[in-house]
């Protein structure tokens, strides 16, 4: 009986093993398309070329990127809430235009 019961185990244990390792190397695959999204390039310049990528189909992590590297080089004051890149674009046009923080 005992002869049995560890064969039964070290099954299991090697069957959970495989299973792990298979689960690691599906997210790995999983994860590759999201870090070639991040390398794109955002080459904001302008509250125009910011607004053209908030206004796009483009994804929203995209906009979220697009707009936060606006903010960064001082294109346009950070919106005091956390939403959709859309409206905080457009909380921190509204900021601009009416605090007289226009660069």
């Amino acid at each position: 009986m005992s002869a049995v019961l560890m064969i039964t185990t070290d099954n299991e244990a090697k069957d959970s093993n495989k299973t792990k390792q298979e689960k690691t190397e599906h997210t790995t695959k999983k994860k590759e398309p999201q870090q070639k999204k991040q390398d794109k390039v955002i080459n904001i310049k302008t509250q125009k070329d910011l607004a053209e990528i908030i206004y796009s189909k483009q994804d929203e992590q995209t906009k979220m990127d697009a707009y936060n590297e606006a903010i960064k080089k001082g294109i346009l004051p950070r919106s005091h809430n956390y939403q959709e890149a859309v409206y905080a674009y457009e909380e921190s046009v509204w900021l601009k235009k009416n605090t007289g923080d226009n660069n």
